[in-house]
């Protein structure tokens, strides 16, 4: 028996996962599924998540924070975005800092982003988020010291998780979600009928018309070189990530019969690569 193919969606923190999941819903109903663990921090592995498809067949496709890779199959379709880490700390500050039932919240409210940024550079407790998280999240990284909150990532963390998007060969980008959303269309829609991907954003807390370009510089502006730096050397391995992700996306774009946006989004600094 051959089996059916389910969409896992790797639910990263403020890389758009509401617009995925409203979509999934949107197209599945009843067949879409959510895994998570019995709390905030409780990761599940691939052979858990097996076990939940296992449980629950009548799935189409699912959406997780808590799930790590690898797919538990090989008939599974992985949606998964990745977002430049400063536009993603910008994101995780205003969505934290709003919403008090978020874990650190207290952290956010009242401060300026600037004072956000050091408390991570600190690496207090929870300051993970945004300390090269997307590649702790894609990477064995998540289960080293048995807590995530008090992991990091490394090296080999990001080759790894540079692999498995090379390997999946798909991969969407927060700054270019419509045309993400297009190309996991195209990609996934023949193989899971009723699929929609649509391109509208849910909970989003970036500037609508402004440029990443122009969000990236008024950051930048606003915390000043010596915070700017030393918050991208903090994330130098996300960095790298995001900067493999846009060369993913582009070869799925190619594939997809899709044409490839000509944004120049800031990326890797010199010498940190995938490889």
């Amino acid at each position: 028996m051959i089996d059916q193919h389910v969409l896992i969606h790797y639910h990263i923190f403020k890389n758009a996962g509401s617009s995925i999941d409203a979509s999934l819903q949107h197209s599945f109903g009843d067949r879409w599924g959510i895994f998570e663990g019995s709390h905030a921090h409780a990761i599940q592995s691939s052979a858990q998540l097996g076990e939940f498809l296992d449980a629950n067949r009548h799935l189409a496709a699912i959406s997780s924070h808590l799930a790590r890779p690898p797919l538990p199959r090989a008939s599974c379709l992985p949606v998964v975005f990745i977002r430049h880490p400063l536009l993603r700390a910008y994101s995780v500050y205003n969505f934290t800092r709003w919403d008090p039932s978020q874990p650190y919240s207290d952290i956010a409210q009242g401060a300026a982003f600037s004072d956000y940024l050091r408390w991570a550079l600190r690496k207090e407790p929870g300051s993970i988020v945004i300390r090269d998280y997307q590649v702790v999240h894609l990477s064995e990284a998540s289960w080293r010291g048995g807590n995530i909150l008090k992991t990091a990532a490394e090296r080999l963390d990001l080759e790894q998780a540079c692999q498995l998007l090379t390997d999946w060969g798909i991969v969407g980008l927060v700054e270019q979600f419509e045309l993400s959303s297009q190309v996991f269309q195209a990609t996934y829609g023949p193989k899971l009928p009723g699929f929609k991907l649509l391109p509208n954003w849910e909970n989003a807390t970036g500037k609508k018309g402004v440029s990443t370009e122009e969000q990236l510089g008024d950051l930048r502006q606003e915390l000043g070189e010596a915070l700017y730096s030393d918050f991208m050397e903090a994330n130098q391995l996300d960095l790298a990530l995001y900067s493999h992700a846009r060369s993913v996306l582009d070869q799925a774009i190619i594939r997809a019969g899709l044409t490839a946006s000509q944004d120049s989004i800031q990326g890797a600094p010199v010498g940190i690569e995938c490889r």
